[in-house]
């Protein structure tokens, strides 16, 4: 999360517009809680911007 936050800043300082949040937990993934915790993920860099 806080190279998430040094990402969202650098941006910030570069005028970059952010539009978006994505996530990838991989494409052989089937634990339900791997997306749980990726979806949480998102949120709080979402949250951040």
């Amino acid at each position: 999360v806080v190279s998430v936050r040094l990402l969202l800043e650098r941006a910030k300082e570069l005028d970059l517009a952010i539009v978006g949040v994505s996530f990838h937990v991989g494409s052989g993934c089937t634990d339900p809680e791997t997306f749980v915790q990726a979806i949480s993920d998102a949120r709080c860099v979402f949250d951040m911007g």
